[in-house]
């Protein structure tokens, strides 16, 4: 899928995990535990979930689904465990990343000042931080702070930044508006409950 195709479709496609993942697991049978209507719910299930991953990654994860099926199709929270080692899913397409961000953790990493750090953290590794990773994460983002400072002088200066910090500095405040935005809409949900 080109650029602009990906574009076009906001980087998702159903159909794209149909014709590379499902379709060729099609000959796989159905575990006997496992009723007609329950498969094709199933095989929607990941179809939506999936939709974020790249063709590649998709052929990929098809190969390594068919050479440990021995014939049978694989348990769906399997077949994930697998996509998400090969391609994790963007933060906010991520359950796990909003809820946390969604959760007292986030709203305490907002007030302190390390929501990004919280958030690229979460979709590296997983499991809430306890407080030593919390200390981490304040350190990195006053180390994040003292940069963006650092460049903003140069900037204010009149120079310019090196493409790099130039890029670091445009992933930085990315990542910061997806983590406000994840969390403003925990706080819609939150006054319409």
């Amino acid at each position: 899928m080109t650029g602009q195709e990906q574009e076009q479709d906001g980087g998702r496609s159903e159909a794209r995990v149909r014709a590379e993942l499902l379709g060729p697991m099609a000959g796989l049978r159905r575990s006997r535990k496992v009723t007609a209507g329950d498969h094709a719910r199933d095989q929607a299930m990941i179809a939506r979930r999936l939709s974020y991953m790249s063709r590649q990654n998709l052929r990929g994860l098809c190969e390594m689904a068919l050479k440990q099926a021995r014939g049978v199709w694989p348990e769906p929270a399997l077949l994930l465990s697998w996509a998400y080692g090969l391609e994790q899913p963007p933060p906010q397409r991520s359950d796990y990343v909003a809820s946390l961000l969604r959760s007292a953790a986030g709203r305490e990493a907002r007030d302190g000042g390390y929501l990004v750090e919280l958030m690229r953290m979460a979709r590296r590794l997983g499991p809430p931080p306890g407080r030593y990773m919390i200390s981490k994460l304040r350190e990195e983002a006053a180390d994040n702070a003292r940069r963006r400072a650092g460049l903003r002088q140069m900037l204010e200066r009149g120079s310019s930044l090196r493409r790099e910090d130039h890029a670091w500095l445009e992933a930085y405040h990315a990542d910061l508006a997806l983590a406000e935005a994840m969390m403003k809409s925990s706080d819609a949900e939150d006054r319409a409950a």
